[in-house]
């Protein structure tokens, strides 16, 4: 090139042009093959920058092409496991909350053609793309004529399609791989730096931090700037400085190993890669092992293969963006920082209790890790220096024994946080989990409460989510069921879900927005130490209709053999009418003479009291035969987490704030008390009120985060066990009974309750089975007395027994495998472990105990039918 020509002088003003003199380089080549160069020295520029923007777009929608086809695949793969797996087969894909899931599933077939078609206008460029695209298509036609999606099946080729739905993924990022044109291997610029690498984790800590206080806040808690509050988010800047500088260490090690390999930026590559797919397996496996009770070697291999294809979905998007040199300007990096930054303060707050088992949070604190760190090195990271191996080994060890020093004295300078090691470990748990981004560092570090699946973790696993289960056993709550000879009332059953006894004036003098259920109390009785023996409602549900333990299955059948509940409406002649849910539609027996109500909820967590109220009322007021009675159950989802109705909100209510109330909470169970306070007036004005049952109970409670706790299902607290129990009775039944609320008492209690009141006496007398609650001697409620209560969650091995009359709190996790004991008399919040060896051997030989019972009742052996042993 001569240098007097118009040429080499774009040439040279090319580092001004673009971000690089490699990169002007690139494009005064691919643009001198064009005719007509331009003489003007400032035009050639202006032409050239056009070209960059549109190979910039280009790549860019190439990319973002490439990951919708990646997330469609991904969603197959994660929809076909939860269909494998009992518990969240029916509790998420046969009951969805979210209304895309359905959706998903019925458009599927489309949306691969849709995202295939991307994926071949992404690809156009591309050398040999028409066999994979045709091997593509191929898998797109069968999918067409047997669509699999919608019909899914909670058996094993659910967890068959799991795999092979990673399979397309994994072939075409592969290739896109492969078929990227490389660099020729660039001069060394410099290892990874530290202190960009340590800006970003205290950032990141600090962005955390603030989204913990900004949730608070939300929910009307006060701002807790303490000595306690300080320590811990010290030692959560702490924790994540010391993630980054042993992930940088071991970055730098790689480079520093590799630095003298003809090809080692694909070595790198490679190794990296490597490194990233053990660890993110690593974390699905340990996701899917503490959430879902999900282990051994199917939850292994479905954990590496996942790994694998979102380390080459990652791959294949950011090769061509570095094979390209497109590097993030200053300016545009700093800003997408600030932009993912104001998204992770807000989400905690935004999406509050709809996120199941934190896994958007989680999810999104994984992206913004690896977005915020892309950002700040892009901005920041100019000009870094070698490493050598003795200085990064020296920083890593630095670093790392300085914090191990910190964690070994922490009960001299944590005493704020706890008095000791063990309590200042629950403190630190319970921020983490309000704060995502310092609960993963903190279990990165190795800091989770965790031990070996022993015996009992095993043996626990063994009884959790039992495929098929056969009622083999006919539940008979008494000897001879036969028709009623007494007083035949109308019996009202409302469930109201995630309701805990604080948040009722009858429990709690410090409730003013439950007027007609404490006036409900009044009239009847509220018993005040009741528990349901199931922390979730999939399971607490059945339990209340059958009136007894059951297998932790979903769900025994035929159900009918342990219904205690319909049997009772079918024996006595009574009309039921429910609310049809979606566990319900799994329970009850088909019949013409039940009337189902809300049959117009699509989803179940639409399904709310004042809309089934009026349902009833028109039901009951135009049924023929009004001399029937009527039994009716409704379990409404208005004050659940995942609620989404068409209820009035809290914004537009005017709803003041109640101190030490969850605001949320307090508005919809006022609205459910509204609505319960019209139906009772209802039943009044129509004379049905003192010659009704009415029972008004919660399936469970919730944790709501003010203990650094956080929903229900999975894992087992007073807040979540403890439930509210309001029993109203007719006057002629009220006369002639005794009881005693203080006694300890389930929800299974319900149905054996309401047999005793019909006269279906005596009551069996057996460790599965419920009790009366009522009597007509104290000497029968005496030898009705139980004195411990089985638990269980509805999700997972994770088991729990109230001793003592419900003094001690015994609970037991497969997870981490852990074990805690509360004596609730003296720490009703189950704040300190009081657990020894001798008592958790104590505790856990009887939870093996109820285990047998429960399993021995129903004829069934461990092994046949449980998720680890599956019926192939």
């Amino acid at each position: 090139m001569e240098r007097s020509t118009p040429q080499y002088t774009a040439f040279r003003a090319a580092p001004y042009l673009f971000n690089s003199r490699t990169q002007g380089e690139k494009w005064y080549f691919r643009y001198h093959r064009f005719p007509g160069w331009p003489s003007d020295i400032l035009s050639a520029g202006h032409s050239l920058r056009r070209m960059e923007y549109r190979d910039h777009l280009r790549i860019w929608t190439s990319s973002l092409l490439k990951l919708a086809w990646g997330a469609y695949l991904l969603l197959t793969s994660l929809y076909c496991l939860l269909a494998f797996l009992p518990y969240t087969y029916f509790a998420l894909i046969k009951a969805p909350a979210y209304p895309w899931m359905p959706w998903f599933a019925q458009h599927h077939t489309l949306l691969y053609w849709a995202t295939l078609a991307g994926v071949a206008v992404a690809s156009w460029r591309k050398p040999r793309k028409c066999g994979v695209l045709l091997l593509l298509g191929t898998a797109g036609v069968y999918l067409f004529f047997r669509p699999f999606l919608a019909e899914i099946e909670n058996r094993w080729p659910a967890y068959v399609w799991s795999v092979v739905s990673l399979m397309p993924l994994c072939v075409y990022t592969i290739w896109e791989i492969c078929t990227t044109s490389d660099r020729p291997e660039p001069g060394e610029d410099g290892d990874f730096d530290y202190s960009s690498g340590i800006l970003t984790a205290v950032i990141a800590s600090v962005v955390y931090g603030t989204a913990s206080e900004v949730l608070e806040r939300s929910q009307h808690r006060p701002l807790d700037f303490g000595a306690a509050r300080l320590e811990l988010g010290v030692w959560s800047i702490l924790s994540h400085v010391l993630v980054a500088i042993s992930a940088l260490s071991v970055l730098n090690l790689v480079r520093i190993a590799t630095r003298r390999l003809r090809l080692r930026t694909k070595v790198r590559g490679l190794i990296y890669g490597a490194l990233l797919t053990g660890v993110t397996g690593f974390l699905i496996n340990h996701f899917l092992s503490t959430a879902l009770s999900f282990d051994g070697w199917m939850a292994h291999v479905y954990a590496f293969l996942l790994s694998v294809s979102l380390t080459l979905l990652l791959a294949a998007l950011v090769l061509p963006l570095i094979v390209g040199g497109k590097k993030l300007e200053k300016k545009f990096a700093l800003a997408v920082a600030a932009l993912v930054s104001l998204a992770a303060i807000g989400l905690p707050s935004f999406i509050a209790g709809g996120d199941w088992n934190g896994v958007l949070q989680h999810a999104f604190a994984i992206v913004f890790w690896i977005v915020l760190t892309g950002c700040m090195y892009s901005a920041l990271a100019a000009g870094a220096r070698m490493q050598s191996v003795s200085r990064v080994m020296a920083i890593l060890v630095i670093a790392g024994f300085s914090y191990k020093a910190l964690q070994a004295t922490a009960i001299f300078w944590a005493k704020p946080l706890g008095a000791t090691d063990d309590e200042v470990a629950i403190a630190m748990e319970s921020y983490a989990a309000r704060d995502t981004s310092f609960s993963m560092a903190h279990h990165i570090l190795g800091n989770a409460r965790e031990a070996p699946c022993g015996d009992l973790c095993r043996i626990m696993r063994q009884y959790t989510n039992i495929r098929d289960a056969q009622a083999r056993t006919e539940l008979k709550l008494v000897e001879d069921l036969q028709p009623t000879s007494t007083l035949r009332p109308n019996i009202f059953l409302f469930v109201i879900d995630s309701v805990r006894p604080d948040y009722i004036g009858a429990y709690n003098p410090k409730v003013d927005f439950t007027p007609n259920l404490d006036a409900l109390a009044h009239d009847g009785v509220a018993l005040r130490n009741v528990f349901t023996q199931y922390a979730g409602t999939t399971l607490s549900e059945p339990a209340i209709w059958s009136g007894a333990m059951l297998l932790h299955a979903h769900y025994m059948q035929p159900f009918s053999r342990v219904n205690s509940l319909e049997k009772l409406a079918r024996t006595d002649n009574y009309q039921l009418v429910v609310s049809y849910d979606t566990v319900l539609s799994q329970l009850l027996s088909p019949s013409a003479d039940m009337i189902k109500l809300d049959e117009d909820k699509t989803l179940w967590n639409r399904c709310e009291v004042c809309s089934t109220i009026r349902q009833l009322e028109k039901t009951i007021d135009s049924r023929p035969g009004k001399e029937r009675p009527v039994l009716f159950y409704a379990q409404p989802m208005n004050v659940h987490q995942f609620a989404s109705n068409d209820m009035p909100r809290m914004a537009s209510s005017n709803w003041r704030h109640r101190n030490g109330f969850n605001d949320r909470i307090a508005f919809e169970l006022s609205q459910v008390d509204q609505c319960l306070g019209s139906f009772f007036d209802y039943l009044k004005a129509k004379g049905l009120y003192d010659n009704s049952v009415i029972v008004v109970a919660s399936d469970h409670g919730d944790a709501t985060g003010e203990l650094g706790r956080f929903s229900h299902s999975v894992h087992i607290f007073p807040e979540v066990m403890k439930v509210p129990l309001i029993v109203h009775l007719p006057k002629s039944m009220r006369e002639r009974i005794v009881y005693d609320d203080t006694s300890l008492s389930a929800l299974t209690d319900i149905t054996p309750t309401l047999y005793y009141l019909l006269g279906h006496r005596p009551i069996e007398i057996n460790p599965v089975f419920g009790r009366p609650l009522f009597t007509e001697t104290r000497e029968e409620l005496a030898l009705y007395r139980r004195h411990e209560m089985f638990l269980a969650s509805d999700e997972r091995a994770v088991y729990g027994l109230l001793a003592d009359n419900g003094r001690f709190l015994f609970t037991t996790y497969d997870s981490p495998a852990a074990s805690f004991l509360f004596d609730l008399s003296n720490d009703p919040d189950a704040l300190h472990n009081l657990l020894t060896p001798d008592s958790e051997r104590k505790y856990g030989r009887q939870v093996i105990e109820h285990l047998h019972e429960v399993a021995d009742f129903y004829g069934y052996k461990p092994g046949i039918g449980s998720l680890l042993a599956a019926d192939r």
